[in-house]
């Protein structure tokens, strides 16, 4: 089945999911060649030197603290996007139209990063929603990984009562699969890997309140 197919077939699944629990989980949201086609982009982006470590908090206040993010990402320029990011960038915007159809969500964009985790990166309990910036809506983690097994660890850990330790959802990320989520919601942190974690991770952005 080719990308869009495979896909389109998930997007009520997603929209249902986010509309009844706040999130969902998709195992073979897109197939195997195209997730191949993505992981290959993210490596020879990293073995280039354009991958940078990623920083916490917003764009004035960055800092970087291995101890409580560690992984590696690069930005996706839309305006210079490769075939496979392209199709992709189509494919969630379906999903987009979507949301904002059923959810009245007022979602105008995507923005999103590769990310790579080199073994026993972690990324400790956060929202993704910046305080008092609730531009961000969505979330959605696209997972790149080869032959993941679950003794390598890794899981997305999704915190469904607010900063509570439980309870909780552990997501294995095996390759292909899509975690979707409100990002005003749900904490959520990133467990150590014993091999690098690969993944393609954006947020669906409503329009800010006031232009600046």
């Amino acid at each position: 089945m080719l990308p869009f197919a495979t896909a389109s077939h998930h997007i009520d699944q997603i929209t249902d999911g986010i509309a009844e629990r706040g999130y969902a989980i998709v195992p073979g949201f897109l197939p195997d060649t195209f997730i191949q086609s993505l992981r290959t982009e993210a490596m020879a982006l990293q073995e280039a030197g354009k991958l940078r470590r990623a920083t916490i908090g917003k764009a004035e206040k960055n800092q970087l603290d291995s101890k409580v993010r560690g992984d590696l990402i690069h930005w996706l320029d839309h305006a210079d996007a490769s075939p496979v990011q392209q199709e992709f960038s189509a494919i969630m915007e379906t999903l987009r139209e979507s949301l904002n159809r059923h959810l009245f969500l007022g979602l105008f964009e995507l923005e999103n990063h590769f990310a790579i985790y080199p073994p026993g990166a972690i990324y400790n309990k956060h929202l993704d929603q910046f305080r008092g910036n609730e531009e961000r809506q969505v979330s959605c983690i696209l997972y790149l990984n080869e032959d993941w097994k679950e003794e390598y660890g890794g899981q997305l850990r999704l915190y469904l009562d607010g900063k509570e330790p439980e309870p909780y959802i552990d997501t294995v990320p095996l390759g292909g699969t899509l975690v979707a989520f409100l990002s005003g919601k749900f904490w959520h942190e990133v467990l150590p890997a014993s091999q690098p974690r690969i993944s393609l991770t954006g947020w669906f952005r409503k329009r800010g309140s006031s232009l600046s």
